[in-house]
C-alpha cells in the first residue's frame, strides 16, 4: 500500500542520526552545522572606544554649554585607533579622538566634530551636548557568554564574525555526509553527444550531483548500473565497504519487471524504512538502513526523481548533516491559471511572483525539462482536491528558501468560487433569475453567495437602532451579530470594484464558516467571469455573453422553470469540473 509523504518524512527523520562530528577552525566554519551550543568566551570590543570622530572631554565641563554661555576647553592631546588607552584630558581640557580609538583613562564622553568649533588650541562648545555620550561600551558589540550558535544551526558569515570576536578559535561541527550516486537503467546513455537509438541521456546524475553538492555533502558519481540483479548487488556491496554514509540511486524502484533495486537491498539485509509513496509524480521510492548507512532509491523519471528528492531525500540528508531545520517553508499562494481535480496526492512544478506583495504561483505543466529549469516551487495537492480555478489558494513548497521546520504542514487548498455575472435592464427579471439559480444550486449541494449592485444606495439598518447610532457616531465599521446571521457595515467605503466586492463577500462567508462554491453578481458585469444577460442588455456588450435569456416577464412560467433547471445544471458542472 502506498505511504503518505508526511508519514514517510517523519519515519525517515526519526531513524536518522547525524553521521559524526569533527573540530574546525572558526574562520573556516562557514556553511558547517554546529554540533553543540557555542557561546562567546569574551566581550567585544573588550574596551570602551569612540563611536564618532570628535573630542573626548568630561561631561560636567560641557553640560551647561549654550550659545549665550559657550564653554572653552584647551586641546592638549590625541587618541588614535590601535593605541592602548592614554591618560586623557584633565578637567577643563579636551583631546582629539578618532572613531574606534580607545577611550582614555580620563574623560567620559565624545563631542562630535559637527557640534563644536576649533579656535587654535581652544575648543568652543556653544550648545548643550547630546544625550548620547558616543562611547561604545566594552561589551556593546558582544557580551561574554552570549549565545552565538545552537546545536543544529548552520554557521553563517555573521556567526563566523561573532566566533572570532568572541574568542572562539574552533567549534565542534557535524561531519559532511558522504554520498555515492548510481543511476540504473539499460536505456541510459552518458553525455555529451546524442544518445544511440532507443536510449536517453542520463540527466538525473547531473541534477542530483548538483543538488546534493549544494547541501554541502561530499558526493561521488558512481556511473550507470545495468538492470541486472548481480550487477546491482556487486555495486551496492562495494559501496557499503567504502566510506559512504548514503547510497543514492535512481531508477529500477517501481513495480516493473526490471525494477529490482528494493529487492537487492533487502537481500543485502537492509532494514526497510519506507517504500512506495502516495504521490504523483514521485511514487516509486525506497529507503532503508544498512547498519549505520542509508540506501535511498528514487524514480528514474527526471520530474519524479527531483520531486521526491525535494520532499524526502533532501530533508534526510540535512538531518544526517546535523541540521535542526530540514524542511523549507510551505505557504498558501494565490493560483494563476487553473489546476484539474486529482484523486491522489499530486505535486506540480511552478514559478512564483509577488506583483503587489502577495505571493502568487503559476503552474508549469509543459515540457518536463523546461518546467524543471524554471521551477521555484512545488504546488502540493492532497488527494481529493477539486478543480481549482484562478484565484484559488494552494499550498506551495518554496524551493529557493532556507529550511524552517522539521515537518510538512498539512495545508489544504482553498478553492476560488465560480463567479457569474447576471446583467440586464431594470425590470428584465435579473433578481428572479438569481433567486431561481440560488435555490437550485443549493439543492445541488453547492454553496452560493450573491453580490448585489445598488448604484443608488441602500439601507441595511433600521434608523435609530443601536448599530445605526454607532455608525452615525463615526464608527469605521459596525458588525451586527444575530442568531445564525451576521451583517457588517463599513464607512467610508473607498472606490469599490466588483472584484473587491466578490472577494469581500466570499472571504467573509469563509471566515464565518460558510465557504462558497458560486458567486452570482447581480447588476454589473464581472470582467473576469461568465455573464448571463437577461433581456436586452442595459448597455452594449462587447464580448459574447456566456448565456443570453429573454426578458423574464415575457416567458411562460414553464419555460422559466426549464431554463433555470438547465442553467443551474450547467453552472453546477462548471463549478465542480471547470471548463
Amino acid at each position: 500500500m502506498a505511504e503518505r509523504v508526511e508519514e514517510v518524512l517523519r519515519s525517515l527523520l526519526r531513524a536518522a542520526d547525524p553521521v559524526g562530528v569533527e573540530w574546525v577552525a572558526s574562520p573556516e566554519a562557514a556553511g558547517r552545522v554546529a554540533a553543540q551550543e557555542v557561546r562567546s568566551r569574551r566581550a567585544a570590543p573588550g574596551f570602551a572606544r569612540a563611536a564618532m570622530d570628535g573630542y573626548v572631554c568630561h561631561h560636567p565641563d560641557v553640560q551647561g554649554a549654550s550659545p549665550e554661555r559657550p564653554v572653552h576647553l584647551l586641546v592638549t592631546g590625541e587618541c588614535r585607533p590601535g593605541k592602548p588607552p592614554a591618560a586623557g584630558p584633565d578637567r577643563g581640557e579636551a583631546w582629539v579622538i578618532s572613531t574606534g580609538a580607545a577611550m582614555p583613562l580620563r574623560g567620559d564622553r565624545v563631542l562630535p566634530l559637527e557640534l563644536v568649533r576649533r579656535e587654535g588650541a581652544v575648543l568652543v562648545v556653544a550648545q548643550p551636548p547630546p544625550a548620547k555620550p558616543h562611547v561604545v561600551r566594552p561589551d556593546e558589540e558582544l557580551q561574554e557568554g552570549a549565545r552565538i550558535l545552537d546545536t543544529g544551526e548552520v554557521v553563517g558569515p555573521g556567526a563566523v564574525a561573532a566566533l572570532v570576536a568572541g574568542g572562539v578559535p574552533e567549534i565542534l561541527v557535524y561531519r559532511r555526509p558522504r554520498v555515492v550516486l548510481f543511476c540504473t537503467g539499460d536505456e541510459l546513455s552518458e553525455p555529451p553527444g546524442s544518445p544511440p537509438a532507443g536510449k536517453v541521456l542520463n540527466t538525473n546524475a547531473f541534477a542530483l550531483v548538483a543538488e546534493v553538492s549544494r547541501l554541502g555533502c561530499q558526493v561521488e558519481y558512481g556511473g550507470i548500473l545495468p538492470d541486472r540483479p548481480e550487477a546491482l548487488r556487486a555495486a551496492f556491496r562495494e559501496a557499503l565497504s567504502g566510506p559512504y554514509d548514503v547510497v543514492l540511486t535512481t531508477g529500477a524502484v517501481s513495480v516493473g519487471r526490471y525494477d529490482r533495486v528494493p529487492r537487492v537491498w533487502l537481500d543485502l539485509e537492509a532494514q526497510r524504512v519506507a517504500g512506495r509513496l502516495d504521490l504523483k509524480p514521485g511514487g516509486p521510492f525506497f529507503a532503508a538502513r544498512v547498519g549505520h548507512r542509508w540506501a535511498v532509491a528514487l524514480s528514474g523519471s527526471p520530474s519524479a526523481s527531483l520531486a521526491t528528492y525535494h520532499l524526502l531525500a533532501r530533508p534526510l540528508l540535512l538531518r544526517l548533516a546535523g541540521r535542526k531545520h530540514v524542511v523549507r517553508p510551505v505557504l498558501l499562494a494565490t493560483l494563476r491559471g487553473c489546476l484539474r481535480a486529482t484523486d491522489r496526492v499530486r505535486v506540480v512544478w511552478a514559478t512564483l511572483s509577488s506583483p503587489e506583495g502577495a505571493l502568487e504561483v503559476q503552474p508549469l505543466e509543459g515540457a518536463v525539462f523546461e518546467s524543471l529549469a524554471r521551477a521555484e516551487a512545488l504546488i502540493l495537492l492532497p488527494a481529493g482536491t477539486p478543480f481549482l480555478r484562478q484565484g484559488s489558494r494552494v499550498p506551495v513548497l518554496l524551493l529557493n528558501h532556507s529550511e524552517v521546520s522539521d515537518h510538512l504542514p498539512g495545508l489544504e487548498p482553498v478553492p476560488s468560487p465560480l463567479v457569474v455575472g447576471v446583467v440586464g435592464a431594470s425590470g428584465s427579471g435579473k433578481t428572479s433569475v438569481v433567486e431561481g439559480l440560488v435555490s437550485r444550486l443549493r439543492d445541488a449541494g453547492l454553496r452560493v453567495a450573491v453580490v448585489k449592485h445598488a448604484p443608488h444606495g441602500f439601507e441595511l439598518d433600521r434608523e435609530g437602532s443601536d448599530s445605526d447610532r454607532a455608525a452615525r457616531a463615526g464608527a469605521a465599521a459596525v458588525a451586527v451579530v444575530g442568531d445564525g446571521e451576521v451583517a457588517v457595515r463599513s464607512f467610508p467605503v473607498p472606490e469599490f470594484t466588483v472584484d473587491r466586492a466578490v472577494e469581500l463577500c466570499a472571504g467573509t462567508a469563509a471566515r464565518c464558516g460558510a465557504g462558497v462554491d458560486v458567486v452570482l453578481v447581480e447588476g454589473f458585469r464581472h470582467p473576469s467571469s461568465r455573464t448571463i444577460v437577461v433581456g436586452p442588455p442595459k448597455e452594449p456588450v462587447q464580448d459574447r455573453p456566456w448565456c443570453e435569456l429573454s426578458a423574464w416577464p415575457d416567458l411562460p412560467a414553464a419555460a422559466r422553470q426549464a431554463l433555470l433547471d438547465d442553467l443551474a445544471e450547467r453552472l453546477a458542472r462548471v463549478a465542480r469540473e471547470g471548463g
